[in-house]
């Protein structure tokens, strides 16, 4: 204890103890430490963000807000037997954001009791756009194809990234000693079922600590739907249980979105997605085929309309498309069980050349990626089979209920994938990167 005398005669008191210093030290120590934990986590996210492309993310908010609205009616369950997704897309040749109205081919009219009236001109001041276009499904394939993967062995692929030459047009379906993104696999209880690993991720922690390698891929593809929850019996098979090949299992599923079907459009889906933990033992390498390692992710508010993107699935292997829809809401139907469910702010990708499909059957689960590598979205869904045999069978009908002086696009072999964004935050997940 000490004290002392002050110039004006008062007397002050103060104390030093060894315990109390030591103690303030480390709690300084602990500051430190947290900071710099919060600021390194800050920079490594902001590292790994593509840089931003939009300088319109005010207008393009007013235009979701919008088209929200406009979906809200057109989606509802029983209102249209034809309108089955409404996204945003660019006008023409012009940069000006429309509202894209997609409708099938069922016939009849535009909606219950519409009569001749078609699609309007615009809303709220925002152009609308039809377009024609086979309803969606997931795209796990439900037997196994015919087709086997070219230059796939018992010791994995010979992955010739720096060749650009399409060594796996039918994508790989067969056994892997080494685990990469993009081949053959899912959930163990998805008897006569395929679908793709898609990429490796990690979870997200509050504290430092040694991360596990998982792998990432679609709820409809890790998870038997038929349970609510994660069980001991959820293994993760290298192949797929419905590829001829023999499999094994890799891992075990730990987390899941759960789907709603048959719900409204008050109570969307936002994301298909599931994490599985790779076993230790098991050998990985973080690449897909044909394209390599990811290098980065991009923001859902900043993917740009008309950007080429590209992927690597389990059936139709390496292709290119173009991004034509962002915030897309969608009905997804499940052609295994015949219900169907309504997906919010999803992503459009139309495939490159109108001759070829951008996903098939099977696909689900493939990470698509922009030209430098980044991250962009998750396959989930593409055109179903049910509904094209259906279009087939039918008269085209989807220039009924539309403006005749307007010309109507037909989009085929499309794909519908997740923003990787709400896959990352709503599982908590980092996806591996590359170092840049």
């Amino acid at each position: 204890m000490w004290s002392y005398q002050t110039a004006d005669g008062g007397t002050v008191t103060y104390y030093f103890s060894e315990m109390t210093a030591l103690i303030g030290l480390l709690l300084l120590a602990c500051l430190v430490w947290l900071c710099w934990l919060l600021i390194s986590r800050y920079l490594r996210h902001r590292t790994a963000r593509r840089p931003p492309r939009r300088p319109d993310y005010r207008r393009l908010q007013r235009v979701v807000k919008i088209k929200t609205e406009l979906s809200a009616q057109y989606l509802r369950p029983g209102f249209s037997g034809r309108i089955h997704a409404v996204g945003i897309g660019l006008l023409g040749v012009a940069d000006q954001l429309c509202i894209q109205v997609f409708l099938n081919d069922a016939p009849g009219e535009l909606w219950a009791g519409a009569g001749a009236a078609t699609l309007p001109d615009n809303y709220r001041g925002v152009p609308v756009v039809a377009y024609a276009m086979p309803a969606a499904g997931f795209l796990s394939a439900s037997t196994a194809s015919g087709m086997r993967a070219e230059g796939a062995g018992a010791d994995g692929p010979v992955v010739g990234l720096d060749q650009g030459l399409p060594a796996f047009p039918n994508g790989i379906r067969e056994y892997q000693d080494v685990i990469i993104g993009g081949i053959s696999g899912a959930n163990t209880n998805l008897t006569g079922q395929s679908g793709t690993i898609g990429y490796f991720c990690t979870r997200k922690s509050r504290l430092p600590r040694r991360k596990e390698i998982h792998l990432l891929s679609n709820s409809h593809v890790f998870v038997d739907l038929r349970k609510a929850a994660v069980d001991a019996g959820d293994f993760i098979m290298q192949p797929s249980p419905g590829e001829p090949a023999n499999n094994r299992p890799i891992g075990v599923l730990v987390d899941f979105a759960p789907l709603k079907f048959d719900g409204d459009t008050k109570n969307p889906n936002y994301i298909d997605a599931a994490i599985a933990k790779l076993w230790g033992p098991q050998r990985h390498n973080p690449t897909i085929p044909l394209i390599g390692g990811i290098k980065g992710y991009v923001e859902k508010k900043q993917i740009q309309l008309g950007e080429v993107v590209r992927k690597f699935g389990r059936t139709t292997g390496y292709t290119e498309g173009r991004v034509l829809s962002i915030y897309l809401d969608i009905w997804i139907r499940y052609d295994r069980t015949g219900q169907s469910a309504f997906f919010q702010n999803q992503v459009l990708i139309e495939p490159k050349a109108t001759d070829m499909k951008f996903v098939s059957k099977g696909d689900s689960g493939s990470i698509v990626v922009d030209a430098e590598q980044n991250a962009l979205g998750l396959i989930f869904g593409g055109a179903s089979e049910v509904a094209a045999s259906e279009a087939r069978s039918s008269t085209p009908t989807s220039q009924a209920g539309v403006n005749p002086a307007q010309e109507i696009k037909r989009i085929e072999g499309y794909g519908v994938a997740n923003p990787i964004t709400d896959v990352m935050d709503k599982l908590k997940i980092d996806l591996v990167i590359l170092s840049k």
